[in-house]
């Protein structure tokens, strides 16, 4: 049974410790009712001195004894001399410590905080402290209350503090009081709040009008940022305005005029498209523009291909003891003789061996060749594969942050890669954003080359970039189609292309590596996949569990990740008195654990010791092992393949448990052993480019249990993915231009 809130109220007497990243702190609080208590949690910039009221649980620390686990809170500041000078003492304003604190204090009194504030000039009195060191002294102390307002503001209402940073950044000292004229910002990147939390705190708590400006045009930028993040680059007009009026229960016809307003101040862009009225976000349509544009010139690269071109293939073909199909030929040479190539097929068709020869070739004419894919393990294969460094799209174009804290990237137009040639992995992942930042960073002399499988899940981000593009004929591309020998040998190979096709493999045949186990119930469906994993596949193929992944189609329900984690959890890495946990929400995470990261965080710090390397970021995808839980000093470690990252507690909501992941979290990998539970899921997840998808990611052995029907289901369904975007059809006309 959950416990009751409880509140404590007092002054702080001590900061024992505290992390500025994510406002962690721990602090010994002398309450007002008598008595002393250590305070723990998530309090930004508390400094000693200051007066408390706090609301949250006793708690009782094996170590530390007793606690009091803090959710929400409020403080003031000091209000006598010798709690002005533990304020200032405690070392929370930068430049001031216990004999400056002493100092202040002695010649000001109780007027200490109003010379840090407004005359800072005054602290120049003080020997030792210059007008330059008193004006800094100032800055600090005012954005430390800027920062202090922000937070009291968030916590009040509820709000994710992780927000405070980024809205400092982006508006400084003005932060709180910009929020509380328009929360509803917080519905756009990089927050992303939910449209009906935003609403409940403007129209409920802070009275903004339903029927004000405000209100109805962040309705409409809501309904293109949550149709962005479902792979839509616009929406049509006739199903926007409707849409809109829905979310907002206001009449369509009176958000014509919103709409109007929002694209005369540049925050939306409404264009044709087939004839058809469609808008997009503004920066989303410059993208997009961009793209098409960028291709377009690629694609009219004059180039001539050297004339010895097929005689130093046919030395390389020598020296490897083989003869490449016609199409494996076209594709190797086609960077030669195009500023952009496109080259796709499905799994056994020699996509590697044409990539692997196509790099040895652009080295013998002495072409400097990037390597890059989508995320860390595509890059990881692609570089295990080639023999030479692959870095993610983000690790190559060096990622920052603007002022604003807006991703930006260091390598652009001004600041180009050093190539002749960007041959990008799984382009099939490529959303529309991140590809124009990488054609953006690709000098003007630059080729690019595409390699993925079109056929597989479009990217999480939105638009079909490498689908598109392939749909314009004009555009330089090789469609390889040939199943070599050594694949037919693979029913995984053979029954992935029949599954593409719309034909249903004979799922029982069960020998060579495909599989498929009858589960007449969703229980029976989870008990064989636990057993496979646990048990079956290691006992009868030897493939160890570390090399075993479960792949499924949805997160929710009995056969979604989110139950099945929990179970091979509890098989695979039980509690022992030897391994370290800690819970995070609902989620126990424990030493041993296989965890994988959820979103891209670009300032994890990372070590590596052989070679020794340090460095920043930990991309969406990544997946390790924990190898360390430390709660005394609330810190948990995760091993990436040769690369540690440390991870706070208030940081775990980055990770997630990775024995079972779903088909879109599997692009880009590869597993020995991959088992796929086909019982049921949301309809809309039920299609056949996820089951491809899914069924690619193994190497060696393939295990569906499930339903034969259901099996049926996701080949018949075609297309379920399909998404609004313009980028075919403006390279097409630009390409006919």
């Amino acid at each position: 049974m959950e416990k009751e809130p409880e509140v404590l109220e007092g002054v702080v007497e001590d900061i024992i410790y505290k992390n500025d990243e994510n406002g962690y702190t721990v602090a010994r609080v002398e309450l007002d009712d008598g008595g002393a208590i250590t305070i723990v949690g998530a309090m930004p910039f508390l400094g000693a001195g200051e007066h408390i009221s706090a609301t949250g649980t006793y708690t009782v620390h094996p170590q530390h004894g007793p606690q009091f686990q803090v959710d929400n809170y409020l403080r003031e500041m000091p209000a006598d001399e010798a709690g002005i000078y533990a304020y200032l003492a405690s070392r929370t304003v930068k430049g001031i410590g216990p004999k400056t604190a002493k100092l202040i204090v002695d010649r000001f009194g109780m007027e200490s905080f109003d010379v840090l504030a407004e005359m800072p000039h005054r602290l120049a009195e003080i020997r030792g402290i210059t007008l330059d060191k008193a004006k800094a002294i100032q800055e600090e102390f005012l954005r430390l209350n800027s920062m202090r307002m922000l937070l009291e503001f968030l916590v009040t209402h509820s709000l994710p503090t992780h927000f405070a940073s980024s809205l400092m950044a982006a508006y400084g000292d003005l932060a709180a009081e910009t929020v509380a004229r328009d929360p509803y910002l917080l519905c756009e990147e990089p927050y992303l709040l939910d449209f009906g939390r935003a609403d409940e705190l403007a129209t409920v708590s802070l009275g903004i009008p339903e029927d004000s400006a405000l209100r109805l045009e962040a309705g409409i930028l809501y309904v293109l940022t949550f149709n962005l993040q479902a792979g839509h680059t616009f929406v049509p007009r006739d199903k926007l305005l409707p849409a809109a009026s829905r979310l907002l229960g206001w009449p369509e016809e009176e958000l014509e005029d919103r709409l109007e307003t929002l694209r005369a101040r540049e925050k939306v862009k409404q264009d044709l498209w087939r004839g058809r009225e469609v808008v997009y976000l503004e920066y989303v349509w410059k993208q997009e523009v961009y793209v098409s544009r960028e291709i377009t010139r690629l694609k009219q690269m004059p180039l001539k291909p050297p004339p010895d071109l097929e005689k130093n293939l046919k030395k390389i073909e020598a020296r490897q003891g083989m003869e490449y199909a016609q199409k494996q030929r076209e594709a190797i040479c086609l960077p030669f003789t195009a500023g952009v190539t496109l080259i796709t097929g499905g799994p056994g068709t020699g996509k590697t061996t044409a990539l692997q020869t196509m790099i040895a070739l652009l080295q013998t004419y002495g072409l400097n060749t990037l390597l890059a894919a989508p995320t860390g393990r595509a890059a990881k294969r692609m570089s295990q594969l080639c023999d030479r460094e692959a870095k993610t799209i983000h690790r190559l174009l060096e990622p920052m942050f603007d002022k604003a804290g807006n991703l930006r990237f260091k390598k652009n137009k001004n600041d180009p890669l050093q190539a002749d040639v960007i041959i990008v992995d799984e382009a099939s992942m490529l959303e529309l954003s991140l590809a124009a930042s990488l054609l953006e960073a690709l000098p003007l002399h630059g080729r690019l080359v595409l390699v993925g499988d079109a056929d597989q899940l479009p990217p999480v981000g939105a638009g079909s970039f490498f689908a598109d593009l392939l749909g314009v004929e004009a555009l330089p591309r090789v469609r390889l189609t040939e199943i070599f020998r050594q694949a037919q040998d693979s029913d995984i190979v053979l029954n992935a292309h029949r599954f593409n096709r719309g034909e249903m493999p004979a799922l029982r045949k069960n020998d060579r590596d495909f599989y498929f186990s009858v589960s007449r119930s969703a229980d029976h469906t989870v008990d064989n996949v636990v057993s496979l994993m646990t048990q079956r596949i290691p006992g009868h193929f030897g493939i160890p569990q570390t090399e075993i992944q479960v792949i499924c189609p949805s997160r929710q329900g009995m056969c979604g990740t989110e139950n099945l984690n929990r179970l091979l959890q509890a098989a695979l890495n039980p509690p022992a008195a030897d391994k370290g946990e800690t819970r995070f929400g609902e989620t126990v995470f424990r030493t041993g654990d296989r965890v994988m990261q959820i979103r891209n965080n670009y300032d994890r710090i990372w070590t590596r010791l052989e070679p020794a390397e340090t460095g920043t970021g930990v991309y969406n995808g990544d997946t390790g092992v924990i190898v360390l839980i430390d709660r005394n000093a609330r810190l948990m470690i995760v091993r990436f393949d040769d690369r540690e990252a440390d991870y706070d507690f208030d940081d775990l909501s980055e990770l997630e448990h990775a024995y079972a992941i779903t088909a879109h979290k599997s692009q880009g990998s590869e597993y020995a052993a991959v088992v796929i539970p086909v019982f049921s899921a949301p309809q809309r997840l039920l299609s056949r480019n996820l089951l491809y998808t899914a069924v690619t990611r193994a190497k060696r052995l393939l295990v569906m249990v499930g339903r034969e029907e259901t099996v049926q289901q996701m080949v018949d369904t075609a297309n379920a993915t399909r998404r609004y975007s313009a980028l075919k059809a403006r390279v097409k006309e630009l390409c006919d231009e």
